[in-house]
């Protein structure tokens, strides 16, 4: 085989779509922000505060967030069409939570195990408090001086959501300014 051409095989898809009713969202989670007891865990330092420092609630089900729920289903088919993956099994949100940045706070690099699909929200963010990152899943493209820029650096906007492979490793960026940054995320795992 004779390509004159870039083969970009093995890509990891990472999707960013806006929401369909961003007030009606918003509301919502505007409903239930409020209750949520925000913390750190004491073993990463002052990382981030998180309404769940065990990851084991599921927000999106404690609070009914019904009208999310289905803004999550329309992502996740938009997600699996444009890879080709029409036939969609049932699938389950097993957690989700809320992660709260205040100046200089920041996400240390991390992935979601074996979750079929991770997700995030942006509730409220300004731009300027701490960009979304992933890290190549190829680590050995350390060891050469042509692929050693290893990160992409996203910028989602307050209303969109993010998808992507709960093995991808990511992280967020330093919150340099006073805004508060706040997400939801959020992992699913497919019916086998």
């Amino acid at each position: 085989m004779i390509i004159n051409d870039i083969l970009n095989s093995f890509s990891v898809p990472i999707y960013c779509g806006g929401v369909t009713d961003f007030n009606l969202i918003q509301n919502e989670l505007d409903t239930c922000i409020g209750k949520v007891d925000f913390s750190m865990n004491d073993k990463w330092g002052s990382t981030h505060y998180l309404s769940d420092t065990s990851f084991n609630s599921n927000i999106i089900e404690d609070f009914n967030l019904e009208y999310f729920s289905k803004e999550i289903g329309i992502h996740v088919e938009e997600y699996c069409n444009k890879l080709n993956f029409n036939n969609i099994p049932n699938y389950k949100i097993i957690s989700s939570w809320f992660a709260l940045f205040r100046k200089g706070n920041y996400a240390h690099i991390h992935n979601h195990g074996d979750s079929d699909i991770a997700g995030v929200y942006y509730y409220k963010r300004s731009g300027n408090d701490g960009n979304l990152f992933f890290c190549t899943p190829n680590k050995a493209a350390d060891t050469s001086i042509l692929f050693m820029n290893n990160r992409l650096v996203t910028n989602p906007k307050e209303g969109e959501i993010v998808l992507f492979p709960g093995f991808l490793d990511h992280g967020v960026q330093t919150n340099d300014s006073d805004d508060e940054r706040v997400s939801l995320s959020f992992n699913i795992y497919f019916d086998r």
